[in-house]
């Protein structure tokens, strides 16, 4: 009876965000097996636990990169450490069965899996006949979604597809919920689950647009006008990219709801130099600065002034790698420095941008060529003489605007 009792519970098991195995009130987790082998096997046998599994092909899953001389006994002393702990946690020895050359878990054993649960609620959800069932389907898969696939395996040749195709579908679910969820109105929700999302992925700019319609929709304007902001940033500092047109266009989709009709034009001026104490450059996002770009150009063009542009580029002094962590540390740091500089270097009026995350562009107009390279050396001079000297080297171009082509 007490056997029979055993076969009827559920152990659950988690592996989105860390491996984890609970049941009969009793976990068991990374830190208790303390060993990245035994838990790199049991993850192993959960992952494929449908089927037996050869002696071979879990020696190539446990032992691919520098082999074993004899792989059969390393698992054979590697499953008995496994049994060993699993009994000492539950009492028992027969959760994976030895076949002829196989083993496989326990069939007779009922287990819950996070990433199974959450793959079988994606795709049942579309399937659903009215839009608050489906709501309530993809809102507890994206619960489940607690993390990256088993994170600290994701070194392993079979986890990393895994990973990528959980960690899509867990966007392709939110996107999805946040798009019935802006239909219903629900905004608070929508903030709610788009700000979860963005801590697992803050790199992908779909969300962010997400979260700003969330926050317009609780007219919450000047949190959303922040959160676009930072979000710039976020992707010129980490992909050197700038913010695509939906995420412009959501940005002045804001623009135009925070401004309602307004009688009293002494407030309209209050409000337009709030962020602004009108000294020094104007630094800006590269979609204003083109704005700003076009009407300069038409008022010299009426007038008979010059413009010039100016890009600068840095590039780190020393050998490392584009793509390491010390590139970004290091061209992070020089931007920081460099956006200092040509704010206390530039004159009001002057009007800045990054135009990638290792680039800025500056719009000088009135200026002459000899003052524009004046101002660019001394840009550069001042730039040299911080801490950053010898770690970042700089390098600009200045070029009229020929509006005669315009």
């Amino acid at each position: 009876m007490e056997t029979e009792k055993q076969n009827n519970e559920i152990w659950n098991v988690r592996l989105f965000g860390r491996f984890e195995v609970s049941g009969q009130n009793e976990v068991l987790d990374e830190e208790k097996i303390r060993s990245e082998m035994v838990t790199k096997l049991l993850s192993y046998i959960f992952c494929h636990r449908k089927r037996n599994i050869t002696i071979q092909e879990l020696g190539d899953a446990l032992w691919h990169d520098d082999g074993s001389d004899n792989p059969a006994g390393a698992l054979k002393n590697l499953m008995y450490r496994l049994r060993t702990i699993m009994k000492k946690e539950w009492g028992r020895t027969d959760f994976i069965v030895t076949g002829r050359g196989t083993y496989t878990w326990n069939p007779e054993l009922h287990i819950e899996i996070d990433a199974e649960e959450f793959e079988k609620l994606c795709k049942d959800a579309p399937r659903e006949e009215n839009a608050d069932d489906e709501i309530a389907a993809l809102e507890e898969a994206v619960r489940l979604y607690r993390g990256a696939f088993l994170p600290k395996l994701t070194g392993e040749y079979w986890v990393a597809p895994l990973a990528t195709y959980y960690h899509s579908m867990f966007l392709t679910a939110v996107k999805r919920l946040a798009g019935l969820l802006e239909e219903h109105s629900r905004y608070d929700e929508m903030s709610q689950i788009c700000s979860r999302a963005i801590e697992l992925d803050a790199l992908d700019e779909e969300l962010h647009c997400w979260l700003i319609k969330a926050l317009i929709g609780q007219n919450k304007q000047n949190l959303a006008i922040e959160h676009y902001q930072k979000t710039v940033d976020l992707l010129y500092d980490n992909l050197g990219v700038r913010p695509s047109e939906e995420l412009r266009g959501v940005y002045e989709t804001l623009l135009k709801q925070k401004h309602e009709q307004e009688l009293d034009l002494s407030k309209i001026q209050k409000e337009l130099k709030a962020d602004d104490d009108g000294r020094g450059a104007f630094l800006c996002e590269y979609g204003v600065f083109k704005k700003s770009y076009h009407l300069e150009i038409r008022r010299a063009g009426r007038l008979g002034m010059s413009i010039y542009l100016s890009l600068i580029t840095l590039y780190p002094s020393i050998g490392v790698k584009k793509d390491s962590a010390a590139y970004t540390n290091i061209i992070n740091k020089g931007m920081d420095i460099m956006q200092q500089v040509l704010l206390s270097s530039l004159r009001t009026g002057d009007v800045i941008s990054r135009y990638s995350s290792t680039q800025f562009i500056i719009m000088l107009p009135t200026c002459q060529y000899e003052t524009a390279m004046m101002v660019m050396e001394r840009i550069q001079n001042r730039f040299y003489s911080s801490d950053e000297k010898t770690k970042i080297k700089i390098q600009y171009s200045v070029d009229e605007i020929d509006l005669s082509k315009l």
